[in-house]
Protein backbone atom coordinates (compact mmCIF):
# COMPACT_ATOMS: atom_id res chain seq x y z
CA UNK A 1 0.00 0.00 0.00
CA UNK A 2 2.80 2.42 0.91
CA UNK A 3 4.71 1.59 -2.29
CA UNK A 4 1.59 2.05 -4.43
CA UNK A 5 0.84 5.45 -2.85
CA UNK A 6 4.43 6.57 -3.37
CA UNK A 7 4.30 5.51 -7.02
CA UNK A 8 1.07 7.52 -7.58
CA UNK A 9 2.55 10.66 -6.02
CA UNK A 10 5.74 10.37 -8.05
CA UNK A 11 3.81 9.83 -11.28
CA UNK A 12 1.66 12.91 -10.64
CA UNK A 13 4.73 15.04 -9.89
CA UNK A 14 6.55 14.17 -13.15
CA UNK A 15 3.51 13.80 -15.38
CA UNK A 16 4.49 16.68 -17.68
CA UNK A 17 7.85 15.24 -18.74
CA UNK A 18 8.81 13.25 -21.85
CA UNK A 19 6.86 9.96 -21.55
CA UNK A 20 9.88 7.63 -21.66
CA UNK A 21 11.92 9.80 -19.32
CA UNK A 22 8.97 10.35 -16.97
CA UNK A 23 8.26 6.65 -16.68
CA UNK A 24 11.88 5.77 -15.99
CA UNK A 25 12.32 8.68 -13.57
CA UNK A 26 9.27 7.70 -11.57
CA UNK A 27 10.41 4.11 -11.21
CA UNK A 28 13.96 5.30 -10.50
CA UNK A 29 12.84 7.48 -7.60
CA UNK A 30 10.93 4.55 -6.15
CA UNK A 31 13.92 2.25 -6.64
CA UNK A 32 16.19 4.92 -5.16
CA UNK A 33 14.11 5.17 -1.98
CA UNK A 34 14.23 1.42 -1.55
CA UNK A 35 17.94 1.33 -2.40
CA UNK A 36 18.63 3.99 0.23
CA UNK A 37 16.92 1.77 2.78
CA UNK A 38 18.85 -1.25 1.52
CA UNK A 39 22.17 0.61 1.50
CA UNK A 40 21.57 1.79 5.05
CA UNK A 41 20.78 -1.75 6.19
CA UNK A 42 23.85 -3.18 4.41
CA UNK A 43 26.06 -0.48 5.93
CA UNK A 44 24.64 -1.20 9.38
CA UNK A 45 25.30 -4.91 8.85
CA UNK A 46 28.95 -4.31 7.91
CA UNK A 47 29.49 -1.90 10.81
CA UNK A 48 27.97 -4.45 13.20
CA UNK A 49 30.28 -7.14 11.82
CA UNK A 50 33.32 -4.89 12.33
CA UNK A 51 32.25 -3.99 15.86
CA UNK A 52 31.42 -7.56 16.89
CA UNK A 53 34.31 -9.39 15.22
CA UNK A 54 37.16 -6.87 15.13
CA UNK A 55 39.52 -6.53 12.18
CA UNK A 56 40.78 -10.12 12.20
CA UNK A 57 37.31 -11.70 12.49
CA UNK A 58 35.97 -9.32 9.84
CA UNK A 59 38.89 -10.32 7.60
CA UNK A 60 37.90 -13.99 7.82
CA UNK A 61 34.27 -13.04 7.14
CA UNK A 62 35.12 -10.93 4.07
CA UNK A 63 37.52 -13.56 2.71
CA UNK A 64 34.75 -16.16 2.95
CA UNK A 65 32.33 -13.73 1.37
CA UNK A 66 34.72 -13.16 -1.53
CA UNK A 67 35.03 -16.90 -2.24
CA UNK A 68 31.27 -17.46 -1.98
CA UNK A 69 30.51 -14.43 -4.14
CA UNK A 70 32.90 -15.50 -6.89
CA UNK A 71 31.39 -19.01 -6.87
CA UNK A 72 27.87 -17.59 -7.04
CA UNK A 73 28.88 -15.43 -10.00
CA UNK A 74 30.44 -18.37 -11.83
CA UNK A 75 27.41 -20.58 -11.21
CA UNK A 76 25.00 -17.99 -12.61
CA UNK A 77 26.58 -18.56 -16.07
CA UNK A 78 26.12 -14.91 -17.05
CA UNK A 79 22.34 -15.34 -17.09
CA UNK A 80 21.58 -12.25 -14.98
CA UNK A 81 21.46 -9.80 -17.84
CA UNK A 82 20.20 -12.33 -20.38
CA UNK A 83 17.15 -13.04 -18.23
CA UNK A 84 16.54 -9.33 -17.74
CA UNK A 85 16.98 -8.54 -21.42
CA UNK A 86 14.76 -11.29 -22.83
CA UNK A 87 12.06 -11.06 -20.17
CA UNK A 88 11.85 -7.27 -20.60
CA UNK A 89 11.74 -7.32 -24.41
CA UNK A 90 9.28 -10.24 -24.55
CA UNK A 91 6.99 -8.70 -21.94
CA UNK A 92 7.01 -5.41 -23.89
CA UNK A 93 5.71 -7.21 -26.99
CA UNK A 94 3.26 -9.40 -25.07
CA UNK A 95 5.08 -12.69 -25.81
CA UNK A 96 4.39 -14.41 -22.50
CA UNK A 97 5.37 -17.82 -23.80
CA UNK A 98 8.90 -16.46 -24.24
CA UNK A 99 8.81 -14.75 -20.84
CA UNK A 100 7.95 -17.97 -19.03
CA UNK A 101 10.19 -20.03 -21.27
CA UNK A 102 13.34 -18.01 -20.70
CA UNK A 103 12.72 -17.95 -16.94
CA UNK A 104 12.33 -21.71 -16.74
CA UNK A 105 15.29 -22.35 -19.03
CA UNK A 106 17.52 -19.81 -17.33
CA UNK A 107 16.90 -20.70 -13.67
CA UNK A 108 17.40 -24.46 -13.58
CA UNK A 109 21.11 -24.86 -14.50
CA UNK A 110 22.31 -22.18 -12.04
CA UNK A 111 20.13 -23.67 -9.28
CA UNK A 112 21.70 -27.10 -9.69
CA UNK A 113 25.27 -25.83 -10.14
CA UNK A 114 25.17 -23.36 -7.24
CA UNK A 115 23.62 -25.95 -4.91
CA UNK A 116 26.44 -28.40 -5.70
CA UNK A 117 29.03 -25.65 -5.11
CA UNK A 118 27.37 -24.72 -1.82
CA UNK A 119 27.45 -28.31 -0.57
CA UNK A 120 31.12 -28.59 -1.51
CA UNK A 121 31.88 -25.52 0.61
CA UNK A 122 29.76 -26.69 3.53
CA UNK A 123 31.41 -30.12 3.62
CA UNK A 124 34.91 -29.19 2.47
CA UNK A 125 35.43 -25.71 3.94
CA UNK A 126 38.28 -26.67 6.30
CA UNK A 127 40.08 -28.65 3.57
CA UNK A 128 39.74 -25.81 1.05
CA UNK A 129 40.88 -23.20 3.55
CA UNK A 130 43.81 -25.19 4.88
CA UNK A 131 45.16 -26.85 1.75
CA UNK A 132 44.24 -24.51 -1.10
CA UNK A 133 44.06 -21.11 0.55
CA UNK A 134 46.56 -21.58 3.37
CA UNK A 135 44.26 -20.01 6.01
CA UNK A 136 43.30 -22.72 8.52
CA UNK A 137 41.20 -20.29 10.58
CA UNK A 138 39.07 -19.65 7.50
CA UNK A 139 37.70 -23.22 7.36
CA UNK A 140 34.74 -23.00 9.79
CA UNK A 141 33.76 -19.58 8.45
CA UNK A 142 33.80 -20.80 4.85
CA UNK A 143 31.68 -23.83 5.75
CA UNK A 144 29.16 -21.65 7.58
CA UNK A 145 28.79 -19.34 4.60
CA UNK A 146 28.73 -22.15 2.04
CA UNK A 147 24.97 -22.20 1.43
CA UNK A 148 25.27 -18.52 0.58
CA UNK A 149 26.62 -19.55 -2.84
CA UNK A 150 23.22 -21.05 -3.68
CA UNK A 151 21.19 -18.32 -1.99
CA UNK A 152 23.15 -15.47 -3.57
CA UNK A 153 22.95 -16.95 -7.09
CA UNK A 154 19.19 -17.53 -6.89
CA UNK A 155 18.54 -14.19 -5.19
CA UNK A 156 20.25 -12.21 -7.95
CA UNK A 157 18.68 -14.18 -10.81
CA UNK A 158 15.25 -13.83 -9.21
CA UNK A 159 15.70 -10.08 -8.81
CA UNK A 160 16.79 -9.64 -12.44
CA UNK A 161 13.76 -11.61 -13.61
CA UNK A 162 11.44 -9.38 -11.57
CA UNK A 163 13.09 -6.31 -13.12
CA UNK A 164 12.25 -7.73 -16.53
CA UNK A 165 8.59 -7.80 -15.47
CA UNK A 166 9.00 -4.12 -14.42
CA UNK A 167 8.32 -5.11 -10.81
CA UNK A 168 11.02 -2.77 -9.60
CA UNK A 169 9.95 -2.51 -5.96
CA UNK A 170 9.80 -6.29 -5.67
CA UNK A 171 13.20 -6.71 -7.35
CA UNK A 172 14.93 -4.21 -5.07
CA UNK A 173 13.27 -5.69 -2.00
CA UNK A 174 14.59 -9.13 -2.93
CA UNK A 175 18.12 -8.04 -3.81
CA UNK A 176 18.73 -5.27 -1.26
CA UNK A 177 16.44 -5.42 1.75
CA UNK A 178 15.48 -8.94 2.79
CA UNK A 179 18.99 -10.34 3.23
CA UNK A 180 20.48 -7.49 5.35
CA UNK A 181 17.38 -7.40 7.58
CA UNK A 182 17.55 -11.16 8.12
CA UNK A 183 21.31 -11.11 8.67
CA UNK A 184 21.05 -8.24 11.17
CA UNK A 185 18.38 -10.08 13.16
CA UNK A 186 20.47 -13.26 13.28
CA UNK A 187 23.90 -11.64 13.58
CA UNK A 188 24.22 -10.89 17.27
CA UNK A 189 23.11 -14.24 18.72
CA UNK A 190 25.08 -16.24 16.16
CA UNK A 191 28.22 -14.08 16.22
CA UNK A 192 28.20 -13.93 20.02
CA UNK A 193 28.28 -17.72 20.15
CA UNK A 194 30.25 -18.73 17.05
CA UNK A 195 32.24 -15.60 16.12
CA UNK A 196 32.98 -15.07 12.42
CA UNK A 197 31.36 -18.42 11.55
CA UNK A 198 28.13 -17.25 13.16
CA UNK A 199 28.19 -14.00 11.17
CA UNK A 200 28.79 -16.01 7.98
CA UNK A 201 25.82 -18.27 8.76
CA UNK A 202 23.63 -15.21 9.32
CA UNK A 203 24.56 -13.88 5.89
CA UNK A 204 23.91 -17.23 4.21
CA UNK A 205 20.48 -17.42 5.87
CA UNK A 206 19.63 -13.92 4.65
CA UNK A 207 20.42 -14.48 0.97
CA UNK A 208 18.71 -17.88 0.96
CA UNK A 209 15.52 -16.40 2.39
CA UNK A 210 15.66 -13.59 -0.19
CA UNK A 211 15.98 -16.18 -2.98
CA UNK A 212 12.88 -18.00 -1.75
CA UNK A 213 10.89 -14.76 -1.59
CA UNK A 214 12.01 -13.89 -5.13
CA UNK A 215 10.69 -17.21 -6.45
CA UNK A 216 7.34 -16.72 -4.68
CA UNK A 217 7.00 -13.19 -6.09
CA UNK A 218 7.69 -14.42 -9.63
CA UNK A 219 4.95 -17.02 -9.22
CA UNK A 220 2.58 -14.35 -7.95
CA UNK A 221 3.23 -11.79 -10.70
CA UNK A 222 2.92 -14.36 -13.51
CA UNK A 223 -0.14 -16.10 -12.09
CA UNK A 224 -2.37 -14.75 -14.87
CA UNK A 225 -0.34 -16.58 -17.52
CA UNK A 226 -0.20 -20.07 -16.05
CA UNK A 227 -2.09 -21.50 -19.02
CA UNK A 228 0.60 -20.30 -21.46
CA UNK A 229 2.94 -23.01 -22.70
CA UNK A 230 6.53 -21.78 -22.08
CA UNK A 231 8.75 -21.70 -25.15
CA UNK A 232 12.22 -20.36 -25.76
CA UNK A 233 15.12 -21.47 -27.90
CA UNK A 234 18.04 -22.79 -25.86
CA UNK A 235 20.62 -21.62 -28.38
CA UNK A 236 19.23 -18.06 -28.27
CA UNK A 237 19.66 -17.84 -24.50
CA UNK A 238 23.12 -19.38 -24.39
CA UNK A 239 24.36 -17.32 -27.33
CA UNK A 240 23.55 -14.23 -25.26
CA UNK A 241 24.84 -15.37 -21.89
CA UNK A 242 28.14 -16.97 -22.95
CA UNK A 243 29.99 -13.68 -23.43
CA UNK A 244 28.15 -12.26 -20.42
CA UNK A 245 29.30 -15.17 -18.28
CA UNK A 246 32.95 -14.28 -18.65
CA UNK A 247 32.11 -10.60 -18.27
CA UNK A 248 30.16 -11.18 -15.05
CA UNK A 249 32.98 -13.27 -13.59
CA UNK A 250 35.35 -10.37 -14.18
CA UNK A 251 33.08 -7.47 -13.16
CA UNK A 252 31.37 -9.13 -10.20
CA UNK A 253 34.15 -11.47 -9.15
CA UNK A 254 37.65 -10.51 -10.28
CA UNK A 255 37.35 -6.71 -10.07
CA UNK A 256 35.82 -6.33 -6.62
CA UNK A 257 37.20 -9.43 -4.93
CA UNK A 258 40.57 -10.48 -6.42
CA UNK A 259 42.52 -7.67 -4.68
CA UNK A 260 40.94 -8.73 -1.37
CA UNK A 261 41.82 -12.38 -1.97
CA UNK A 262 45.41 -11.54 -2.94
CA UNK A 263 45.66 -9.29 0.12
CA UNK A 264 44.23 -12.05 2.33
CA UNK A 265 46.74 -14.60 1.03
CA UNK A 266 49.76 -12.34 1.46
CA UNK A 267 48.96 -10.20 4.52
CA UNK A 268 47.48 -10.62 8.02
CA UNK A 269 43.73 -11.21 8.29
CA UNK A 270 43.19 -7.82 9.92
CA UNK A 271 44.43 -6.08 6.73
CA UNK A 272 41.80 -8.02 4.79
CA UNK A 273 39.21 -6.95 7.35
CA UNK A 274 40.06 -3.27 7.00
CA UNK A 275 40.13 -3.43 3.21
CA UNK A 276 36.94 -5.49 3.05
CA UNK A 277 35.14 -2.86 5.12
CA UNK A 278 36.48 -0.09 2.87
CA UNK A 279 35.20 -1.83 -0.27
CA UNK A 280 31.73 -2.15 1.26
CA UNK A 281 31.65 1.56 2.12
CA UNK A 282 32.93 2.62 -1.32
CA UNK A 283 29.92 0.96 -2.91
CA UNK A 284 27.77 3.70 -1.35
CA UNK A 285 28.98 5.91 -4.21
CA UNK A 286 27.22 3.73 -6.77
CA UNK A 287 23.97 2.85 -5.06
CA UNK A 288 22.32 5.67 -7.03
CA UNK A 289 23.68 4.16 -10.25
CA UNK A 290 22.43 0.73 -9.23
CA UNK A 291 18.99 2.24 -8.59
CA UNK A 292 19.01 3.79 -12.06
CA UNK A 293 20.23 0.58 -13.72
CA UNK A 294 17.46 -1.34 -12.00
CA UNK A 295 14.95 0.70 -13.99
CA UNK A 296 16.71 1.78 -17.20
CA UNK A 297 18.05 -1.65 -18.17
CA UNK A 298 14.65 -3.06 -19.22
CA UNK A 299 13.82 0.33 -20.80
CA UNK A 300 17.03 0.16 -22.87
CA UNK A 301 16.04 -3.31 -24.09
CA UNK A 302 12.52 -2.12 -24.91
CA UNK A 303 13.63 1.01 -26.83
CA UNK A 304 16.33 -0.86 -28.73
CA UNK A 305 13.82 -3.52 -29.77
CA UNK A 306 11.60 -0.73 -31.14
CA UNK A 307 14.50 1.03 -32.91
CA UNK A 308 14.19 4.24 -30.83
CA UNK A 309 17.93 4.90 -30.50
CA UNK A 310 17.68 8.68 -29.95
CA UNK A 311 15.20 8.20 -27.11
CA UNK A 312 17.58 5.63 -25.64
CA UNK A 313 20.50 8.07 -25.87
CA UNK A 314 18.55 10.89 -24.18
CA UNK A 315 17.59 8.69 -21.27
CA UNK A 316 21.18 7.48 -20.85
CA UNK A 317 22.59 11.03 -20.84
CA UNK A 318 20.01 12.48 -18.49
CA UNK A 319 20.39 9.74 -15.96
CA UNK A 320 24.20 9.90 -16.14
CA UNK A 321 23.86 13.54 -15.09
CA UNK A 322 21.40 12.62 -12.34
CA UNK A 323 23.74 9.95 -10.98
CA UNK A 324 26.74 12.29 -11.06
CA UNK A 325 24.94 15.04 -9.14
CA UNK A 326 23.38 12.67 -6.61
CA UNK A 327 26.62 10.87 -5.76
CA UNK A 328 28.81 13.98 -5.40
CA UNK A 329 28.05 14.57 -1.67
CA UNK A 330 28.77 10.94 -0.83
CA UNK A 331 31.99 10.99 -2.84
CA UNK A 332 33.27 14.15 -1.17
CA UNK A 333 32.49 12.72 2.27
CA UNK A 334 34.38 9.50 1.60
CA UNK A 335 37.39 11.31 0.15
CA UNK A 336 37.79 14.01 2.79
CA UNK A 337 36.42 12.22 5.86
CA UNK A 338 37.45 8.65 5.09
CA UNK A 339 39.20 8.12 8.43
CA UNK A 340 36.08 9.16 10.34
CA UNK A 341 33.82 6.94 8.24
CA UNK A 342 36.10 3.92 8.62
CA UNK A 343 36.32 4.61 12.35
CA UNK A 344 32.64 3.70 12.64
CA UNK A 345 33.70 0.06 12.24
CA UNK A 346 36.03 0.36 15.22
CA UNK A 347 39.31 2.16 16.07
CA UNK A 348 41.48 -0.40 14.26
CA UNK A 349 39.64 0.29 10.98
CA UNK A 350 40.44 4.02 10.85
CA UNK A 351 43.73 3.37 9.04
CA UNK A 352 41.71 2.42 5.97
CA UNK A 353 40.71 6.04 5.25
CA UNK A 354 43.15 6.54 2.37
CA UNK A 355 42.18 3.24 0.76
CA UNK A 356 38.53 4.26 1.03
CA UNK A 357 39.22 7.60 -0.69
CA UNK A 358 40.98 5.82 -3.58
CA UNK A 359 38.20 3.26 -3.96
CA UNK A 360 35.56 6.01 -3.91
CA UNK A 361 37.41 7.88 -6.66
CA UNK A 362 37.32 4.80 -8.89
CA UNK A 363 33.61 4.40 -8.24
CA UNK A 364 33.14 8.07 -9.12
CA UNK A 365 34.24 7.29 -12.69
CA UNK A 366 31.70 4.47 -12.66
CA UNK A 367 28.97 6.94 -11.66
CA UNK A 368 30.09 9.60 -14.17
CA UNK A 369 29.89 7.21 -17.10
CA UNK A 370 26.34 6.26 -16.12
CA UNK A 371 24.69 3.07 -17.33
CA UNK A 372 27.27 2.34 -20.03
CA UNK A 373 27.64 -1.36 -19.26
CA UNK A 374 23.90 -1.93 -18.96
CA UNK A 375 23.32 -0.13 -22.26
CA UNK A 376 25.77 -2.36 -24.12
CA UNK A 377 24.28 -5.53 -22.65
CA UNK A 378 20.67 -4.55 -23.26
CA UNK A 379 21.36 -3.67 -26.92
CA UNK A 380 22.99 -6.96 -27.86
CA UNK A 381 26.65 -5.90 -27.60
CA UNK A 382 27.59 -8.36 -24.89
CA UNK A 383 30.95 -9.14 -26.46
CA UNK A 384 32.05 -5.52 -26.24
CA UNK A 385 31.38 -5.29 -22.51
CA UNK A 386 33.04 -8.69 -22.13
CA UNK A 387 36.19 -7.43 -23.85
CA UNK A 388 36.22 -4.27 -21.72
CA UNK A 389 35.86 -6.38 -18.58
CA UNK A 390 38.72 -8.67 -19.63
CA UNK A 391 41.05 -5.69 -20.00
CA UNK A 392 39.97 -4.39 -16.60
CA UNK A 393 40.25 -7.79 -14.93
CA UNK A 394 43.77 -8.39 -16.21
CA UNK A 395 44.73 -4.90 -15.05
CA UNK A 396 43.25 -5.50 -11.57
CA UNK A 397 45.17 -8.74 -11.07
CA UNK A 398 48.44 -7.35 -12.46
CA UNK A 399 48.30 -4.22 -10.32
CA UNK A 400 47.28 -6.23 -7.24
CA UNK A 401 50.22 -8.60 -7.56
CA UNK A 402 52.55 -5.65 -8.13
CA UNK A 403 51.26 -3.12 -5.58
CA UNK A 404 49.89 -5.13 -2.64
CA UNK A 405 53.33 -6.41 -1.48
CA UNK A 406 54.54 -2.79 -1.52
CA UNK A 407 51.56 -0.83 -0.21
CA UNK A 408 49.18 -3.41 1.33
CA UNK A 409 45.59 -2.10 1.48
CA UNK A 410 46.45 1.10 -0.41
CA UNK A 411 47.92 -0.98 -3.24
CA UNK A 412 44.76 -3.10 -3.37
CA UNK A 413 42.65 0.06 -3.55
CA UNK A 414 44.72 1.51 -6.41
CA UNK A 415 44.40 -1.75 -8.35
CA UNK A 416 40.61 -1.87 -7.97
CA UNK A 417 39.98 1.83 -8.66
CA UNK A 418 42.17 1.88 -11.78
CA UNK A 419 40.55 -1.22 -13.24
CA UNK A 420 37.00 0.07 -12.61
CA UNK A 421 37.82 3.40 -14.27
CA UNK A 422 39.41 1.76 -17.33
CA UNK A 423 36.47 -0.58 -17.86
CA UNK A 424 33.94 2.25 -17.86
CA UNK A 425 35.98 4.44 -20.20
CA UNK A 426 36.33 1.58 -22.70
CA UNK A 427 32.57 0.94 -22.45
CA UNK A 428 31.79 4.56 -23.36
CA UNK A 429 34.04 4.28 -26.41
CA UNK A 430 32.32 1.07 -27.54
CA UNK A 431 28.85 2.67 -27.24
CA UNK A 432 30.00 5.47 -29.53
CA UNK A 433 31.40 2.95 -32.01
CA UNK A 434 28.44 0.55 -32.07
CA UNK A 435 25.43 2.84 -31.63
CA UNK A 436 26.83 6.19 -32.77
CA UNK A 437 25.74 7.95 -29.57
CA UNK A 438 27.61 9.69 -26.77
CA UNK A 439 26.14 9.13 -23.31
CA UNK A 440 28.30 11.22 -21.00
CA UNK A 441 26.22 13.67 -18.92
CA UNK A 442 27.56 16.85 -20.59
CA UNK A 443 26.53 15.73 -24.11
CA UNK A 444 23.64 17.63 -25.72
CA UNK A 445 20.34 15.93 -26.60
Amino acid sequence: MIVATLRIRISAWIGGLNPHFAQVLGDTILAFVLRVIGAGLAFALNVAIGRLLGAEGAGLYFLSLSIVTILAVVMRFGLDNSLLRFIASSRATGEWARVLGVYRLGMRPPAIASLVAALVLVCGGPLIAGQLVGQAKLGPVLSAMGMGAFGMAMMMLGAESLKGLKRIAAAVTVSSIIFPVTALVLLWPRAARFGAAGAAAAYASGVTLAACVGWLLWRYFTRGHRDVVPEFQTHELWASCRPLWLMSIVTQGVLPWSPLLILGFSAPADDAGVYGAATRVALLVTFVLISVNTVVSPKFAELHAKGEIEALARIARRFALLVTLATSPILLTLIFAGDLVMGLFGPEFARGGLALAILASGQAVNALTGSAGALLMMTGHERDIRNASLVAGALAITLSITLIPLYSIVGAAIATATAVAVMNIVSIAMIKKRLGIFVMPWAKD
